[in-house]
């Protein structure tokens, strides 16, 4: 009985070895295209690889083989070939991947004694190269023959020398295959504690990874653990819940093989799936997931797998009393059992690795003979260095004298030339660095002017102390000129209009569209509107009338964001529209009879400039103020800054507590509180953009 279970499990064997090369399921047009304008360079000897892999991850195996021959004959032309030494290497290391790739074509096909002399002759060139993810994947492989020979000692051997290297070289991949088929073995020597505890590890690894093809090898070698134990168990309760979990659990691996369409882990699944309804005696489901995995495994060429899968045909008709059928079945198991595994392949997969072990020995006999030779030539070349030095060393002594005359007449001649180009190029350095710093002047002194041509157009300190009676403006910018500005002016019809703006850019950019944007403000004032929302509208048309002759296809899209407020102080209140930029007014607690409230007035979502919107007019609002109110008015400079002790934003919210604890206090002290505030934000931070905050304290009649 333990020796059918075994057979049971070679099938996910070829699972866990089909996933190493999981790959795309379809042959690459463009590769076949590259192959026939190929030279015969190792350019080509990797594209033969490439569609030797493709084609066996595809289950075409001839043709697999017949790519990786002709990179292998092709390889060996280099070889013979080449001089040079990093042409050598790779053309080295791509016929071990021919090699392996030879191998595990033949494993698919049952053919173990070739599987295992090519995936050794792979391990040799591996090993000269000193390769570590190659000598890793080959050693797995490697074991998975010996497993499927039921050679378990080598098997575990090779198993866990992949282990060692897949984690020298932090391959989770690898180290997830070492572990399922460590648990492979640990499973047919029948150590079922810790064979689960093997393949979970490598389940947990494949679940990290999101790896389904890998996890679908994992969920089929634990549905076989708890199968095995429900055949194994004695009382009927337990051998159901096992049947039941094993089950669950193959199930949910040929879920995961379907949607990869991953066909060695499907037969795998429908094998185990059709294996528990024989014990179940559900016959029918059971011929119906064994026929699947028949006509899959036919489909591929497996010949290991139809041993399994003919061996559970042969249960299932013995089961239901068809012994004829029966029969059948097992006479096609034997034939597939003894085409993969006969006295004469066991003795050829022996003789292979005696045969490796002994080309390892020789090899190892010859490196130190080689070693012994060389370093009796050394000690002769050295003896022979030493005569040659104290040869040498009389004639230099005579010589020195000369040399060192001649030296020191040729350092004199060259410190002086030195010296002179020194001189030469200290001078020129000089005049660039007065060049230099003449331009920088200019720039500056440029630059400082602009300052106070665009200062002139905003609004002064004494237009706005005639107008208000307590206020402060925190104006900051990142460059000496701004693109943020404030402007202020009398309407017609004699309210005070008051304008806080961001226009596109900052520095000398932003100060050149400030001006227009001023320009176009007064423009719009001057023709005598005197409605926020119309003065906003008309000053759009303005500004962009005047951007369409940029040069540029649809004309410039640029403008600011602002919002203009207008007060009529003796009727207590307040006229505003708004582009982006919203307006806030806090409330004294005096007035709200516990804590002061800000109330925030929505902007519209849309620039002064040309927009997607821009033929939609901006909104009118009318707000009644009472006295003491406090109306804030800023730009994004401020909550944007980044800063602090974690270098994020101050953002709004931040800006609103700080504006409603600081908001009873008199405006001055406001303005140095919010200067500080924002000095120590910005700390050691660069000033990301231009800075801008207005205060207004309402005051009664």
């Amino acid at each position: 009985m333990k020796h059918y279970f075994q057979k049971i499990f070679f099938s996910f064997l070829l699972c866990s070895f089909h996933y190493l090369g999981y790959g795309q399921k379809h042959i690459s047009d463009s590769l076949m295209g590259l192959l026939k304008m190929d030279k015969p360079d190792t350019n080509k000897l990797a594209h033969l690889n490439s569609l030797t892999w493709r084609y066996y991850t595809t289950g075409v195996y001839d043709s697999a083989i017949l790519f990786s021959g002709q990179a292998l004959s092709l390889s060996k032309q280099i070889l013979a070939t080449t001089g040079d030494q990093k042409n050598k290497q790779t053309t080295q290391k791509r016929e071990a991947a021919a090699w392996y790739m030879s191998g595990v074509v033949r494993y698919a096909q049952g053919n173990f004694p070739e599987a295992l002399q090519n995936l050794l002759n792979a391990l040799r060139i591996y090993n000269t190269l000193n390769n570590t993810a190659g000598i890793a994947t080959t050693s797995n492989s490697i074991g998975n023959v010996y497993t499927e020979q039921q050679n378990y000692t080598e098997a575990l051997k090779n198993y866990s020398l992949a282990l060692k290297a897949y984690e020298k070289a932090g391959n989770k991949s690898g180290i997830a295959s070492a572990y399922s088929n460590i648990g492979t073995i640990l499973i047919l020597q029948g150590n079922y504690t810790k064979a689960s505890e093997s393949i979970s590890s490598a389940l947990e690894i494949r679940r990290e990874m999101n790896d389904p093809v890998g996890m679908t090898v994992c969920y089929n070698n634990l549905a076989t653990i708890y199968y095995v134990q429900a055949t194994a168990a004695q009382d009927k309760s337990t051998k159901q819940k096992n049947l039941d979990k094993a089950l669950e659990t193959y199930l949910t691996a040929l879920t995961i093989s379907e949607k990869a369409d991953d066909k060695a882990a499907n037969i795998s699944s429908y094998t185990g799936i059709g294996n528990i309804y024989i014990a179940q005696k559900q016959y029918a489901k059971a011929e119906e997931y064994l026929f699947k995995a028949k006509e899959t495994a036919n489909g591929i060429g497996a010949k290991s797998k139809l041993v399994e899968v003919y061996s559970s045909l042969v249960a299932l008709d013995s089961s239901r009393g068809d012994f004829k059928s029966a029969y059948q079945d097992h006479k096609l198991y034997t034939y597939y059992r003894d085409s993969v595994d006969n006295e004469e392949t066991r003795k050829r997969t022996i003789q292979n690795q005696m045969t490796f072990d002994f080309e390892k020995k020789e090899a190892v006999a010859e490196a130190e003979h080689k070693k012994e030779l060389e370093s009796q030539q050394a000690l002769a070349a050295e003896k022979s260095r030493k005569q040659y030095l104290v040869i040498t060393f009389i004639i230099a002594g005579l010589l020195l004298v000369l040399v060192f005359a001649g030296f020191v007449l040729r350092s004199l001649r060259l410190t002086r030339k030195q010296k002179q180009i020194i001189e030469e190029k200290s001078r020129e350095t000089e005049m660039q660095k007065d060049i230099i710093e003449e331009k920088h002047k200019e720039i500056t002194d440029s630059i400082n002017y602009a300052e106070r041509i665009q200062r002139s157009f905003l609004a002064s300190k004494s237009l706005l102390d005639e107008n208000l009676r307590d206020y402060f403006v925190f104006f900051q910018p990142k460059d000496v000129v701004s693109g943020d500005f404030y402007w202020a002016g009398k309407l017609q019809d004699g309210r005070f209009a008051l304008a806080t703006a961001d226009s596109t850019g900052h520095g000398v950019p932003g100060a050149i569209m400030s001006i227009l944007n001023i320009s176009s403000l007064e423009r719009a004032v001057e023709a005598g509107v005197s409605e926020p929302s119309e003065i906003l509208n008309q000053t759009r048309q303005t500004i962009i009338a005047r951007l369409k002759k940029d040069g540029s296809p649809e004309g410039g899209k640029d403008g600011m964001d602002c919002s203009l407020v207008c007060f009529d102080m003796a009727a207590l209140t307040m006229s505003y529209a708004a582009a982006n930029n919203p307006v806030w007014v806090v409330r004294s607690a005096l007035l709200t009879g516990s804590i002061p409230e800000l109330i925030e007035l929505k902007a519209d979502k849309m620039p002064v400039g040309k927009h997607d919107r821009d033929s939609q007019p901006f909104s009118q609002h009318e707000v009644s103020l009472q006295p003491n109110d406090v109306v804030y008015t800023f730009t994004d400079g401020f909550p944007d800054q980044f800063g602090g002790p974690r270098g994020k934003k101050f953002m709004y919210k931040q800006l609103k507590e700080l504006l409603l604890e600081i908001s009873s206090l008199p405006m001055a002290e406001q303005e140095k509180i919010l200067k500080e505030k924002f000095t120590g934000w910005k700390a050691d931070h660069e000033q990301v953009d231009d800075v801008l905050l207005t205060g207004i304290r309402i005051s009664g009649n």
